[in-house]
């Protein structure tokens, strides 16, 4: 007995050592290439337009910022077109707001050092991404104060952050706004460049399947988006990955097959209710079915695992997972079983 555990902790040990290696080499590959890359801050920008110039100036950064300037526009702080002719005392409003204005400063500190901290780090998570898809192409990453709106917008050919939602969890004010603890936790610089991740994974890949509106369906959507954050981002822990604490992962190790039984004996994962579903994926303090003391999201743990094992069993690489289509081929070749 003895003998045959020393076996199987060196053949573990080994396999280990063989993946380090592998992701040593991906790192090492991915990194080297030079992208095309900058971090584009409208923040900056526009607060620090002469107001007594403003209408004169909208032209000019509309055509600086493009696309994003429409957008930012109509649907982050939702003033409207620029083509309106109040269009330039709707800004001018937002813009001397006494406290967007305590929102700027606390950004200018938060953020003094973005492009070298947070700025670096997407940029690698995007050469990651390049070396996966090398015909698809960098988006242009934007950052901005949205008066606590999206935190990350995105199109095809933009990746926006809204920085005033980044400010620490502590932050007075997110208390001022009432949010509560298990949203404020994710509320901090380090989760930037997960939540950018994430938020690309899914402008870029389709759902599952667009006819498939099943829990299964969804809690592997769910997982490949998170599968995808972990590959282009070799180096963050899964607290920030998943955005759950320490505590709560080891909650979803512990009871992960009792979370799949449930699920099973509760004909959950056929079912197309939106209600049901939303109780499992939205964000909450916790699992309503899953008590308490489990983490809100918990199936999203499932989702991502049965995504590894359908990755590890079919030795499929990152393309051909996130344009994998079907729900139940997924489960069935990753013969996950908790």
């Amino acid at each position: 007995m003895i003998i045959r555990k020393f076996i199987l902790l060196y053949i573990f040990l080994i396999l280990l050592i063989a993946c380090k290696d592998k992701v040593s080499k991906i790192s090492k590959e991915a990194l080297k290439k030079e992208i095309p890359f900058k971090v584009w801050h409208f923040e900056r920008d526009i607060f620090n337009v002469d107001l007594g110039r403003l209408k004169d100036t909208i032209p000019y950064l509309r055509l600086k910022y493009g696309e994003f300037f429409d957008l930012f526009s109509y649907k982050i702080i939702r003033i409207g077109s620029p083509e309106d002719p109040n269009y330039s005392n709707f800004l001018l409003t937002f813009l001397t707001d006494y406290n967007i204005n305590r929102v700027k400063k606390r950004v200018d500190s938060v953020f003094k050092d973005f492009d070298a901290i947070e700025g670096e780090k997407i940029k690698n998570m995007f050469k990651y991404y390049i070396y996966y898809f090398p015909e698809l192409k960098v988006p242009q990453v934007i950052t901005y104060i949205s008066g606590f709106n999206q935190s990350i917008v995105t199109t095809d050919t933009i990746l926006g952050i809204s920085l005033d939602k980044y400010l620490g969890g502590q932050c007075e004010f997110y208390n001022m706004l009432g949010l509560p603890r298990y949203l404020r936790i994710r509320m901090s610089p380090e989760y930037i460049v997960t939540d950018c991740a994430k938020a690309w994974a899914i402008t870029q890949f389709s759902e599952t399947d667009s006819s498939d509106h099943t829990l299964l369906s969804t809690i592997i959507d769910e997982g490949k988006i998170i599968y995808f954050a972990k590959m282009l981002l070799p180096d963050e822990p899964d607290t920030l990955i998943f955005g759950l604490t320490s505590q709560d992962i080891e909650w979803c190790k512990k009871y992960e097959a009792q979370m799949w039984e449930y699920l099973v004996e509760k004909k959950h994962l056929f079912s197309s209710d939106f209600q049901l579903i939303k109780r499992y994926i939205d964000p909450a303090p916790f699992t309503k079915d899953f008590g308490q003391k489990s983490p809100g999201r918990a199936v999203v743990w499932i989702g991502y695992n049965i995504v590894k094992n359908y990755a590890d069993n079919t030795k499929a690489h990152l393309p051909k997972i996130m344009f994998a289509t079907h729900a139940q081929e997924i489960l069935k070749k990753s013969r996950y079983k908790p």
